[in-house]
């Protein structure tokens, strides 16, 4: 029998029952862990100033606070992404709660440069922001749409 990591994921969502109350459960939860590492957060949008992966690993180097601020906030909209791309908490009411577009855009270039040795590195957090992208300008169409 050939398993598919669909199948696992259907699976885990009817075994876990998932219902619109455990996505707001759920949703809760990842503003707790949110919440928890403000520190990162605030580091990351106001102190985070590289341009590249190579001065990234150079201001950054070894198990510095900074990288672990990094990888704490992307690890975050990794996480997040995982679970919205599974369906398993609501695209929408996560997007009305959180915008990981700031930290992509202040992140991507280290990204890109992490992706020539591991090509797959925060593939969810990336696909996060497309999506909030596309939540966006749909919502303003229909802005547009009403005041018409």
């Amino acid at each position: 029998m050939y398993v598919t990591s669909k199948t696992i994921l259907a699976t885990t969502v009817s075994f876990l029952n998932l219902t619109p109350s455990k996505s707001v459960e759920t949703l809760l939860k990842l503003y707790e862990i949110y919440d928890r590492h403000r520190d990162s957060v605030i580091w990351f949008l106001e102190d985070l100033d590289v341009r590249s992966y190579e001065e990234y690993n150079e201001k950054y180097a070894g198990a510095s606070t900074s990288r672990l601020h990094f990888t704490t906030v992307c690890g975050f909209f990794e996480l997040s992404g995982v679970l919205v791309n599974s369906k398993l908490i609501d695209q929408k009411i996560y997007l009305e709660v959180f915008n990981p577009t700031p930290f992509w855009e202040k992140s991507k270039a280290i990204i890109e440069g992490m992706r020539e040795s591991r090509p797959h590195i925060y593939e969810n957090f990336e696909s996060l922001t497309i999506k909030r992208f596309e939540w966006q300008k749909r919502r303003k169409d229909k802005k547009v749409t009403k005041s018409l």
